[in-house]
């Protein structure tokens, strides 16, 4: 049950950033950025390998790169919901209400993502999703923040979404889908792939050279490659 804990405990980190220490917008946005090169780096370097290295000869790996492609698919679906909080996309009216089905895409987005975490060959992961999660329940608890004036159901949204990895880890370890946790990892991989582009595209504002994200993506890949090459070594 520790990657239960680690997974609550990013929600946890993302929270109390959000309050007391981080309220830049420029800070939460190079956080963000961190997030998904480490996210992207993850997973060209150790989980797209894994994935494509259990299938034996026999399984076609165009099969695999269709369970890849549908990660896509689902990642743009869930999007029409969470409208891309996932990737640091929030805007609402300061009066409006914060709408429940962002909330759901988003909690159905993470319950998804925890599925593979059941595979003990997968800790990757974990500390993947965990690494994204800080800035994305940032964003979230921000949101909330504006949107709703009871600390109440602050507290719920963010219990509830903390949950939601957690729980997608119950479902890859104790159901049926336990049958499945590698075309489940191959379909989060596509998921990781949407998003981790998407943040490392839509940072790139106007296009320009900006020396400060540069050196945060660069971070980003060289802690990924240290993290695998501590893995197989």
């Amino acid at each position: 049950m520790i990657e239960s804990l680690i997974l609550i405990a990013s929600v946890v980190i993302g929270v109390l950033c959000s309050r007391f220490f981080i309220h830049s917008k420029t800070s939460s946005k190079l956080l963000l950025t961190f997030s998904g090169a480490y996210f992207l780096a993850m997973t060209v370097l150790e989980i797209l390998p894994q994935v494509y290295g259990h299938f034996d000869t026999e399984h076609s790996h165009h099969t695999i790169g269709l369970y890849v492609l549908l990660g896509v698919i689902i990642q743009y679906i869930l999007e029409t919901f969470s409208k891309g909080v996932e990737h640091g996309h929030i805007h609402l009216h300061q009066k409006e209400a914060f709408p429940i089905g962002i909330f759901a895409g988003l909690f159905l987005h993470s319950i998804i993502e925890g599925i593979p975490v059941a595979n003990e060959d997968y800790t990757h992961f974990m500390w993947a999703i965990f690494v994204h999660n800080i800035p994305v329940s940032m964003i979230l608890y921000h949101a909330l923040s504006q949107h709703t004036d009871s600390g109440l159901k602050r507290f719920g949204f963010m219990t509830l979404f903390a949950l939601a990895a957690p729980f997608g880890f119950l479902l890859g370890k104790y159901t049926m889908m336990a049958d499945y946790t590698f075309e489940m990892s191959a379909i989060v991989s596509g998921i990781f792939l949407h998003i981790s582009t998407v943040i490392l595209f839509e940072s790139n504002e106007g296009h320009k050279f900006n020396l400060q994200k540069f050196m945060v993506i660069l971070i980003g890949f060289l802690l990924a490659y240290g993290t695998v090459s501590m893995h197989v070594h």
